[in-house]
């Protein structure tokens, strides 16, 4: 027998062993203790009000987590995890956890309903299409571990910003010897008001990652030619970790390669110290920048879909 619950509901305990359950053999480990779990839903805005657990034959068998946010004066039902035990798997369970959660939505006003999947989800992405969701946006993760760094070729993203002409590494400014540019620490406002700036349909997310920082490409004329939008993260002073989300360069610019080299040497260097270098969400529609990391020694970990279903 299957019983939906309001998280809220629900002990700790039963909502961390369905999440656990539901997202065992995942893409990635996923497996959350109390703490975590905690953490996780206060970090993504999600709510135990409108998240529910599945139980079958009363233990729990499901999960899915809600979050109901305004954003750009729409109500927005952001999904941020659903998972089945895999003995319940192809049962129907995902399916009721997903159709209670539109209901949800339209009770609490919500105009689009949105959420992502691992691009080789098959099986998830054809349930949430049978539902009404359809993909509109791809993003990509790729890495550079720490212990990878020496194997990767960093002079291919650092020399441009110290004016390197190694050959192959200017390819898009072979008729200008020596660019030079400006890069200055900046806020996430201060790319939002670039005219060149497109907001991604990430963005619905992306505005609960803390501790966001930019950096701006300006030219001789000091005006801004392009952008990164990225992290820094450190443990114990230490940094330990970088983290890109966006780069680009003004579109009518000729050098624009060189541009976008030289934000991602900023926003990845210093390239001789063990830092873990990772793409979070960069849309897969930025060729050029996915182009040059993978020359440089990023692997792509994995790939996304933004889906979502309009509820007006």
């Amino acid at each position: 027998m299957l019983v939906l619950k309001s998280m809220e509901q629900c002990t700790v305990a039963e909502t961390v062993l369905a999440y656990n359950r539901g997202f065992s053999g995942y893409f990635f480990d996923q497996s959350k203790t109390a703490d975590t779990l905690i953490w996780k839903m206060g970090k993504e805005e999600l709510s135990p009000t409108h998240s529910l657990v599945a139980f079958v034959n009363g233990e729990p068998a499901g999960i899915v987590l809600n979050g109901i946010w305004e954003r750009d004066g729409q109500k927005v039902g952001w999904n941020g995890g659903t998972g089945v035990a895999l003995e319940h798997r192809r049962c129907g369970v995902g399916q009721a956890l997903m159709e209670a959660t539109l209901q949800i939505y339209r009770e609490q006003g919500v105009q689009l309903a949105a959420l992502v999947a691992i691009r080789e989800n098959d099986r998830a992405i054809a349930l949430y299409e049978k539902i009404g969701f359809a993909v509109c946006d791809q993003s990509i993760f790729l890495e550079q571990k720490a212990h990878d760094h020496k194997r990767s070729h960093p002079t291919s993203l650092k020399n441009v910003e110290a004016s390197s002409t190694e050959e192959g590494v200017l390819s898009a400014l072979q008729k200008e010897a020596s660019p030079s540019y400006e890069l200055l620490e900046g806020m996430p406002d201060d790319v939002y008001s670039l005219d060149f700036w497109t907001k991604p349909l990430w963005d619905i997310q992306w505005r609960t990652i803390e501790n966001k920082q930019a950096v701006l490409v300006r030219d001789e004329n000091k005006q801004v030619i392009g952008y990164a939008l990225y992290r820094r993260i450190f443990e114990n002073g230490k940094q330990t970790t970088a983290l890109l989300f966006q780069c680009e360069a003004r579109p009518e610019r000729a050098d624009r390669e060189a541009i976008v080299r030289s934000a991602l040497a900023h926003v990845f260097s210093p390239w001789d110290k063990e830092l873990y270098r990772l793409t979070v969400n960069l849309p897969a529609s930025n060729e050029m920048a996915i182009r040059i990391l993978q020359r440089a020694g990023f692997d792509v970990m994995a790939e996304q879909v933004f889906m979502t279903r309009s509820l007006v």
